[in-house]
């Protein structure tokens, strides 16, 4: 297993040696589909997030420019291969470990009067990703502190191109009953790196007052581009165009994730697939606890869509997670970064 560094999450400034051809890639890398994809039914929520109910689709939106270090968007290849945030994660994880760049995405959020709520990153694991298992069960995976030994380590660094107001990030580095951290627009050219897999985060209300948020109920088909002729962010839902934003008021946030391995035998195990956990594997282990806590029920008939265990799962290793306060209500329980 991974031994932390000496920090638990780092700030770096400058996060790239060119931001602005980071922000020009944003903008011609359209569309962008919404965020809300990433659960794919109410019951996967609940048992994930503890959001639950019918599947809301916010103006939050994202696109993947590397996934499992195959790059999708030309040019992403400098927002991967980032040094400073390799350095970064290095203090994190530890001097010796092995930091092997795999992921770029982007989030673009468009004004909104309700926050990001705080969650913590989808994990990883030695023959579960999101590859081939869904979102809520690697989050109960995780949860449950069953499965740490095959849980590969993830560094995460996230920047920001927004000048507010607004849109504040809020993490928990010492764990979600400490003081959290602030980050606050307008953001010039910074980073924090951690592991946001284990640290809480968040994000404010993006938008001011005279700022209208979008009223209309989107759905999981909707895009978002941005229109190099009008200068403006364009959600287009149903054939036709739902909303526009000026540049100014549209959040856009870029997550970089690294593989950590503790050394190369490690890192050679998870390419191997040697000893990947296999779903029946994943449901004794469950089960075994579940037992232990005096909890019972049926082997699911599909483990990745039986209601009734994804239920009792959620129940048994549900998350107390910390509260994204308004700006307003900014006080001696947050720091500000710096």
């Amino acid at each position: 297993m991974v031994d932390t560094g000496p920090a638990t999450a780092v700030r770096v400034q400058p996060a790239f040696e060119d931001p602005d051809g980071v922000m020009a890639l944003i903008l011609t890398s359209g569309p962008y589909h919404p965020l809300a994809r990433d659960a794919r039914s109410g019951n996967e929520r609940e048992a994930g997030g503890g959001r639950g109910g019918s599947v809301f689709v916010p103006p939050w939106f994202r696109r993947d420019f590397a996934t499992f270090g195959e790059v999708h968007v030309d040019g992403a290849e400098t927002m991967l291969y980032n040094d400073r945030f390799t350095d970064a994660a290095l203090r994190v994880f530890g001097p010796k470990a092995l930091i092997e760049p795999s992921t770029v995405y982007v989030n673009v959020m468009g004004p909104c009067d309700y926050p990001f709520i705080a969650h913590v990153d989808v994990p990883v694991f030695r023959g579960a990703s999101r590859r081939n298992a869904p979102v809520w069960l690697l989050h109960l995976m995780h949860a449950s502190r069953l499965f740490e030994d095959e849980r590969v380590h993830l560094a995460t660094a996230v920047s920001w191109f927004f000048g507010g107001p607004g849109g504040d990030f809020h993490y928990w580095p010492d764990g979600p009953d400490a003081r959290s951290v602030v980050e606050s627009p307008p953001f010039e050219n910074v980073a924090v790196v951690a592991d946001n897999e284990l640290t809480y985060h968040g994000v404010s209300p993006v938008g001011a007052d005279g700022v209208e948020p979008l009223t209309a109920a989107l759905t999981l088909d909707a895009e978002l581009a941005h229109d190099p002729v009008t200068a403006v962010w364009a959600i287009r839902d149903r054939g036709e165009i739902v909303a526009d934003y000026d540049a100014g008021v549209v959040r856009t946030t870029v997550s970089w994730k690294a593989q950590v391995y503790v050394d190369e035998q490690e890192r050679d195990l998870v390419r191997s697939g040697d000893d990947a956990l296999q779903l029946a594997t994943i449901v004794d282990r469950f089960q075994a606890d579940l037992a232990a806590r005096g909890l019972t029920v049926a082997d699911p008939s599909d483990p990745l869509a039986d209601e009734r265990w994804m239920t009792v799962l959620a129940e048994a290793y549900r998350r107390s997670a910390p509260r994204v306060p308004p700006a307003a209500e900014r006080g001696p329980g947050q720091s500000r970064g710096k």
